[in-house]
């Protein structure tokens, strides 16, 4: 790792190190304390940098440089998603340990480093004496992974850009990004069930679910199911742990006790391609997935949060419909949704960013869809660009979350040349 990489990880290792997932709400900490602590430490360092900055009130900030009408945006976020069991990492998430030129921690590619790899392009180019042509905004937030409520204090009352990326997502440019929404789907809580709960974030694979269950002579016992945690926009990538407890269920008292309803829910939810709940669906931006995120017993319900992303051409409403229809014993709630993405993959943007991939890496490239939910798609015109790499394996909410000093080295770069394409 040489010198220039190794002060950049120090950098990002302090920043690494700050529990940033959201939390109870303090004065000037609307999403909690480390949150705060993560935004500011990005906003002194623009202002260190020479970047004019404005912290709103800590739900969001920017940092801007430049002069003229336009400006150009760069959108990142400094939350992060929760951890799961410390345990079950091999360097802890908080850490920001470097072994082997690899760097761990919780945001080191979502979406801490590639913040910060952004930053520091725009800063080599300044320090080589370049101007930009109009305004350089770095737009940051602190509730990407829980609600989006950042953006929406920002957009309240700071200027649109005019055009912007978002490195949150993958290379070599993302032209198109599914729908999102979330529902609650509610039933009624089979009597054997006395306990359940399981998953941390509805846009997270769960990786462990538990139940206390009643058998057939009335003894209780707790049932525990371990999966394997990874982004919801790819659960095939993860093994639910929801689904895999309510099959432990059926497994060990409800076909004795005659619970035909949980059957129906292992059956619907054992797909993540929607199938049972006739969700297949598919377009050019590829096909729907769907995620059990959380469970929980409220009363005598049961309440399942799933997070479904659906392809650009069909409605979220559509998707909703679908859903009750096929689960004509629950109530399904839209609690929260974003809409699709789409920018031609002939749009100077699209273009721009993706001569620059290909400059840096001397690979051909070609815009890609994705399931993700970037910032890029708060903005009147905005893709996502990085960090990940075709072919490489994202630990993006996955254990052992890490960023190596090569890819990192390389991000700079290809963020480096695309501001000076597109802004210097």
């Amino acid at each position: 790792m040489n010198a220039r990489i190794k002060s950049y990880f120090d950098i990002l290792s302090n920043l690494l190190r700050i529990n940033s997932v959201e939390s109870e709400a303090l004065p000037d900490a609307p999403f909690g304390k480390g949150n705060k602590e993560a935004l500011d430490f990005v906003l002194d360092l623009l202002k260190g940098y020479g970047f004019k900055t404005k912290n709103l009130e800590g739900f969001s900030g920017w940092g801007e440089i430049g002069e003229g009408e336009k400006m150009f945006a760069v959108l990142g976020h400094t939350d992060v998603v929760p951890e799961g069991n410390p345990k079950d990492w091999t360097f802890p998430p908080y850490g920001g340990e470097i072994h082997n030129d690899i760097l761990y921690g919780r945001g080191a590619e979502d979406d801490k480093g590639p913040l910060l790899a952004c930053i520091f392009a725009a800063k080599e180019l300044l320090d080589e004496g370049f101007t930009p042509k109009m305004r350089l905004r770095f737009i940051v937030g602190a509730d990407e992974e829980s609600g989006w409520v950042c953006l929406d204090r920002y957009f309240k009352t700071e200027e649109v850009p005019y055009l912007g990326f978002s490195p949150d997502a993958d290379f070599p440019v993302i032209y198109c990004e599914k729908g999102i929404v979330h529902h609650t789907v509610e039933v009624p809580c089979p009597k054997k069930i006395k306990a359940i709960s399981g998953g941390t974030r509805a846009n997270v694979v769960p990786d462990y679910a538990s139940a206390t269950v009643q058998n057939c002579e009335g003894e209780e016992f707790v049932l525990e199911a371990t999966g394997v945690s990874s982004h919801a926009s790819r659960p095939e990538n993860g093994e639910n742990a929801i689904v895999k407890l309510l099959g432990q269920i059926i497994g060990t008292c409800a076909k004795k006790s005659g619970d035909c309803l949980t059957e129906k829910l292992y059956k619907a939810f054992s797909n993540c391609d929607g199938s049972e709940l006739n969700l297949k669906l598919e377009d050019e931006s590829g096909p729907l997935t769907i995620n059990i995120g959380l469970v929980e017993k409220v009363g005598e319900k049961l309440i399942f949060t799933t997070d479904i992303r659906h392809p650009v051409t069909v409605p979220r409403e559509k998707i909703t419909e679908i859903l009750q229809n096929a689960l004509p014993f629950s109530k399904v709630t839209d609690i929260f949704s974003h809409p699709p993405l789409y920018v031609p993959k002939d749009h100077f943007l699209v273009k721009g960013l993706l001569e620059a991939y290909e400059e840096v890496t001397g690979v051909k490239g070609e815009p890609i869809a994705i399931g993700g939910g970037t910032y890029a798609r708060s903005l009147p015109c905005g893709v996502a660009f990085g960090p990940i790499f075709p072919g490489d394996k994202s630990s993006i909410h996955e254990l052992d979350e890490c960023v190596s000093a090569a890819n990192f080295e390389k991000c700079v770069a290809i963020y480096k040349a695309a501001l000076k394409k597109l802004i210097f």
